[in-house]
């Protein structure tokens, strides 16, 4: 039984050391310079995202739906639409939060986390210092059909609100997939990204003027 045991425990090891493969340096530099311009020349990009967080203080995973509109090279609509509804809306380094037809300018310590996924993403979105060394150790796998990018922050202030980040890009389209906000209390925030639409008209009035 132990012999049994013991096999299957190597089985999983091999399995998971096939599925992902840690990229070399010169590798690493080539894959982060793709996604980087893939980014850089994208116009448009909308979905849908669906977005789960765990937490020792929650007995269930919270789970919110809601859709993301991004506008070369510094707008985003990131608007939650189920369970609760309101929207952040971004331009530049400007963050408004939209309840109810009401606007409230994001800024201050109570608004760090937002802006901090914020920002994440839109410098996913825009290629923006999206693996900027100064601020992130990052190390890339080949994770069967994505890349995988787990990146520790350096920066202090970044080390108070996450331990790590983890991406996970399409390898057909040089896209974001999903993204992982792993906390430094140990909460983890995991956003899908699904049902992708590069470079199409976005409707007028949606962003932040």
């Amino acid at each position: 039984m132990k012999r049994y045991l013991f096999s299957i425990v190597l089985a999983v090891i091999s399995l998971t050391a096939l599925a992902q493969t840690q990229l070399s340096e010169m590798q690493s530099q080539e894959v982060m310079s793709q996604l980087t311009q893939a980014a850089a020349s994208m116009q448009t990009l909308q979905c849908r995202f669906v977005q789960e967080k765990t937490s020792t203080m929650l007995a269930e995973p919270t789970v919110a739906e809601g859709t993301m509109h991004y506008a070369a090279s510094d707008k985003m609509r990131w608007e939650y639409i189920t369970p609760y509804t309101f929207a952040l809306l971004v331009n530049g380094e400007r963050i408004v939060k939209v309840t109810d037809g009401q606007a409230e300018v994001l800024e201050g310590n109570s608004s760090r986390m937002y802006q901090g996924m914020v920002s994440i993403i839109m410098g996913s979105a825009s290629g923006k210092k999206l693996f900027d060394t100064s601020v992130f150790e990052v190390v890339l796998y080949d994770d069967n059909g994505f890349w995988r990018a787990e990146m520790t922050p350096k920066r202090r202030d970044m080390k108070r609100m996450f331990s790590q980040l983890v991406f996970r890009f399409d390898k057909k389209t040089n896209t974001i997939s999903r993204v992982e906000f792993i906390e430094a209390s140990g909460d983890v925030t995991s956003i899908r990204f699904e049902e992708m639409k590069l470079n199409e008209a976005i409707e007028k009035g949606l962003f932040l003027e």
